[in-house]
């Protein structure tokens, strides 16, 4: 009888001690929540367990029980263990001298000298015994978290969960489910059926907090009925729906609305294509005491308060010497031919943005003017915006 992959799941924890969860380097309310949740159910089984991302941590997001917790590095890798047979010979001290380009290991017998024949080697094991991805499409989303630990990942049994039909399936456990709106639909499933009873009111509203940020608080017109039942399951264990709600959508800084209204004010808009555009300069960032870290949220504000629109985008001088451009695309439109139109340094951002898709291309050396050129231009590709 073949094993679900939540059996398989189910016996990967099972048989674990250490645990890595690792997030993308696209940090979304989705993935950081899901990551919390499981990190505080594992945490509750006993296991040892480390929550991990390069990527920063959203600002309405500290609110979560953990958030504080998660780290950007994992434990360093093998070590060379050197072993000494102290059966016949007893040790009776260790020393070592450092000099240029060399350390030297000193090992002192109580009676006849140790040999060669006394040491044996042998690598150590990797320091975890179990990895779970949440919301990687691929082991590249993990960004520095993979690269710098590429040996760790290869060799380290992998659990992958995720509802993005791109994804490569890397894991040796693949739970993927493109019908879940999120994974925090598809992770309280699970943990539901693994110890349902391990759910608590922490754990309820990381996973809630997953939910109604990537359907938008229910709004998107993707969102399933088995989304609304979950998150009324989550409600119904404790999961704090209010709490969300006030951190996600209603607590918003000064430096936020003051870069939106800097923005608003040169909104540019072309009714014939349906399309919005605006400019921030550095001195818009300066003079709103923001940063480049708004851009996104600015991005979802004009998305939250204007609608009938198919394009909206945000051009910015983002850092010194680099210009860049967020698009959100309406789902209606092709968003491949954009993609095309802008090149090789375009990227889809996994972010919820309710019907939209947001694109980005940030190009060094470039003037503002020069990146709305071909912001305008690459529009001409796209079918549908008549």
């Amino acid at each position: 009888m073949e094993i679900s992959p939540q059996q398989q799941i189910f016996e990967q924890i099972r048989k674990s001690k250490k645990i890595l969860i690792a997030l993308p380097q696209n940090l979304t309310a989705d993935s950081l929540a899901s990551g919390l949740a499981l990190k505080l159910f594992l945490t509750k089984q006993e296991k040892d367990v480390l929550l991990a991302s390069t990527g920063s941590l959203p600002k309405d997001l500290g609110f979560l029980p953990g958030s504080s917790q998660v780290i950007s590095s994992t434990p360093g890798g093998k070590s060379l263990v050197i072993t000494v047979d102290t059966s016949q010979k007893k040790l009776e001290e260790v020393s070592y001298q450092t000099e240029s380009g060399k350390v030297t290991i000193y090992l002192k017998s109580l009676g006849p000298e140790f040999n060669q024949t006394d040491l044996s080697f042998a690598s150590e094991k990797f320091p975890m015994d179990l990895i779970i991805a949440l919301e990687a499409h691929s082991l590249e989303d993990l960004g520095g978290l993979y690269e710098h630990n590429a040996d760790l990942f290869f060799e380290t049994p992998k659990i992958n969960i995720d509802n993005n039909p791109e994804n490569e399936y890397f894991g040796a456990v693949n739970l993927v489910d493109v019908t879940a709106t999120s994974v925090a639909e598809i992770l309280t499933g699970l943990l539901q059926e693994y110890e349902a009873q391990l759910l608590d009111e922490d754990i309820a509203t990381c996973l809630l907090t997953g939910i109604i940020s990537k359907t938008q608080s229910f709004q998107d017109v993707q969102t399933t009925p088995r989304a609304f039942l979950k998150a009324s399951e989550l409600v119904s264990l404790g999961g704090r729906q209010q709490e969300i709600i006030k951190n996600i959508y209603r607590t918003k800084p000064l430096s936020l609305l003051k870069l939106w209204g800097r923005a608003l004010a040169r909104m540019k808009i072309q009714e014939e294509t349906k399309t919005i555009h605006s400019i921030l300069t550095a001195v818009d960032f300066e003079k709103a005491e923001s940063s480049p870290e708004d851009l996104l949220p600015t991005l979802r504000e004009f998305l939250d308060n204007l609608s009938g629109y198919k394009v909206v985008a945000l051009i910015a001088e983002a850092t010194k010497g680099q210009a860049r451009l967020l698009t959100a695309i309406h789902h209606q439109l092709p968003l491949e031919k954009f993609l095309e139109a802008l090149g090789p340094d375009a990227k889809i951002l996994e972010m919820p943005f309710g019907p939209y898709k947001v694109v980005e291309l940030a190009q060094d050396g470039a003037s503002l003017e020069n990146v709305e050129e071909v912001f305008l231009s690459t529009l001409k590709f796209i079918p549908g915006l008549d």
